[in-house]
């Protein structure tokens, strides 16, 4: 995975974890609960979402999500 990518990953989940009061561990628990309740959706359009993220294990990782959901949004803002 891309180091940069990690830093700036990080970097974003501890501002949120600072703004929240809350730690960087606290944070990555509250999405990993959010993505399996995610990973576990019958709706193939959410299973296609899930199935497209690249990931280095089985499940995808909150880093490699944020990764993919940001690379998602400068696509789809680069063809407006």
């Amino acid at each position: 995975m891309n180091k940069k990518k990690l830093i700036v990953v990080e970097n974003a989940i501890k501002e949120i974890a600072r703004r929240d009061g809350v730690t960087v561990e606290y944070v990555k628990m509250q999405m990993k609960i959010a993505m399996m309740n995610g990973l576990r959706s019958a709706d193939p359009r959410v299973k296609s979402f899930w199935d497209n993220i690249s990931r280095e294990g089985k499940i995808p990782t909150p880093d490699e999500l944020i990764i993919h959901t940001s690379e998602l949004l400068k696509k789809r803002k680069s063809h407006e």
